[in-house]
C-alpha cells in the first residue's frame, strides 16, 4: 500500500486538478439536466458536494474538504478490497516501468 501522506496528498492535487478542468461547470451543466439524483453520475464523488455548494448548503471551501474525505474513504475502500481479495502478493506499482519486472 502506498505511504498514507503521499496518497493523500495525490488524492488533493488530484482533486484540485479536476476543478482546475472545469469540474465545477460540469456539476452545474448536470444540474441544468434535472437529472434524477440517484443515478449513478449524480452521486459521484465531488458531485453532490459541488452540488450542495452551489445551492448554498455549504461554503465551496467545506464542498471541497468534504469531496476529498470522501475520496480517501473510497482510496480506504479499494485498498481494503485489493487487499483481501488479491492476498499478500499485490503490491502497488509506482509507474509503468515498474510492472515489466512483475510481469
Amino acid at each position: 500500500e502506498p505511504d498514507r501522506a503521499e496518497l493523500v496528498g495525490r488524492i488533493e492535487a488530484r482533486f484540485d486538478s479536476m476543478l482546475d478542468k472545469g469540474a465545477l461547470e460540469e456539476v452545474k451543466q448536470l444540474m441544468a439536466l434535472g437529472l434524477d439524483p440517484d443515478l449513478p453520475a449524480m452521486k459521484a464523488i465531488g458531485v453532490r458536494e459541488l452540488q450542495a455548494a452551489m445551492a448554498g448548503q455549504m461554503g465551496f471551501a467545506e464542498a471541497i474538504e468534504r469531496a476529498k474525505i470522501a475520496t480517501r474513504q473510497y482510496a480506504k475502500r479499494q485498498a481494503t478490497w485489493f487487499r483481501h481479495q488479491l492476498g499478500p502478493e499485490w503490491r502497488r506499482l509506482h509507474s509503468a516501468g515498474d510492472a515489466m519486472p512483475a510481469i
